[in-house]
């Protein structure tokens, strides 16, 4: 602790330099922060997903449908407890910009799929006799001020037999999801309504949701469910929750190559600059490092001074940039659900900190090792 008032001072030696590589490395920090900290919690997310819940979908593509014809099919399956039928349909609600997402679905299957499909059981037992009915999910309902009892007018892009896009329901019931903040955003409808009241697509569905009797042989009862339909018309590719999730977000993006490339690329340019900035100011404070072995500083003592002062001034700039990324980051909850940054991003920052510095104060702490004090304090 003794030598820390003396590191502090030569970070601060020259403040205007100082505080350019604390933005520097505080920038790279922040965007690292932000990148591998949705990474994280995209990664954390499909570790949460239920692997007994299983989607079984179209062989060829997701989005062909599939006629209703399979639903008995599957519910016969070895190991299938529930099944039920999905359909999405996107809709606005008053104007644009407040969607609603209509799942329509078999009410009773759809909300025995797991705990965390949260709604009183009597509100199911009325949506099911109900079949203008709908149970919205609670983020909604909180935004628009709707309650049970309320009339849903929503208009959708899927056509209606009778000519108009405006699909109305009974709001019956209003469910949550227990794991995901903003996760209960549709609203839940009969498949058997709206599939009678559509014009397009009739008897088919988006994709069958079906729920295995536990994880240990979902596994099994998915490959069951695809060798059923293997060589027909209508093969099937089933998938558990968070293998359909993954696939998803890889036809976006590869997200571990594009944080890994971004994230390379910037700690490269940062390592070229703040190098040159540290051997800069070694070279500027030659004479000082010279006085310090005049006083009786070793060699090694003088190398470990210069490598401590630029492991303390990265780690306290690297803090600076994920803290303000900690607190930017909240802010994609509404999307995909994160609270807060996973400690691992922390972590690994402290930890690539630490590197940047030792490998960027490297050539000036050997020079400092190597230094000679006759020709350090020559013309003075």
């Amino acid at each position: 602790m003794k030598y820390l008032p003396l590191i502090w001072a030569g970070i601060w030696r020259n403040r205007s330099r100082a505080i350019l590589m604390l933005l520097q490395i505080a920038s790279a920090f922040l965007l690292f922060g932000l990148l591998q900290g949705v990474n994280s919690a995209i990664k954390q997310a499909l570790a949460r997903t239920h692997s007994e819940r299983l989607y079984v979908g179209s062989a060829v593509s997701l989005g062909v449908p599939l006629p209703i014809s399979l639903l008995p099919q599957i519910k016969a399956v070895p190991g299938v407890k529930v099944v039920t039928p999905f359909v999405q349909v996107p809709a606005i609600y008053q104007k644009r910009g407040q969607g609603i997402p209509m799942y329509a679905v078999d009410p009773e299957a759809y909300f025995s799929l797991g705990p965390d499909l949260v709604v009183p059981k009597e509100q199911v037992e009325a949506l099911v006799r109900n079949r203008t009915g709908a149970i919205l999910g609670a983020t909604p309902a909180k935004r628009y001020g709707l309650k049970v009892g309320d009339r849903l007018a929503l208009q959708s892009q899927l056509p209606r037999r009778d000519g108009t896009n405006a699909w109305v329901f009974d709001i019956v019931g209003i469910f949550d999801n227990s794991e995901q903040p903003n996760g209960a955003n549709a609203v839940i409808v009969h498949y058997d309504y709206v599939n009678e009241a559509r014009l397009a697509d009739r008897d088919t569905v988006l994709l069958y949701v079906a729920l295995a009797e536990n994880e240990k042989v979902a596994p099994e009862v998915g490959r069951a469910i695809d060798r059923k339909f293997a060589n027909s018309s209508t093969e099937t590719r089933t998938q558990s929750e968070g293998d359909l999730i993954a696939s998803q977000i890889q036809r976006i993006a590869d997200i571990d190559l594009v944080v890994g490339g971004i994230v390379s690329a910037v700690f490269f340019a940062l390592l070229l600059a703040t190098g040159a900035l540290m051997m800069q100011s070694i070279r500027e404070r030659v004479p000082e490092l010279a006085v310090l072995k005049t006083l009786g500083f070793s060699d090694k003592r003088v190398m470990v001074l210069i490598l401590v002062e630029a492991v303390v001034f990265c780690v306290f700039s690297a803090a600076v940039g994920l803290g303000l990324a900690s607190i930017i980051l909240p802010a994609a909850r509404s999307m995909i659900g994160i609270t807060a940054m996973p400690m691992i991003v922390f972590v690994t920052g402290v930890l690539f900190a630490v590197a940047l510095a030792l490998i960027g104060a490297s050539v000036p702490a050997w020079r400092g090792l190597r230094l000679q004090v006759a020709d350090a304090l020559a013309g003075r």
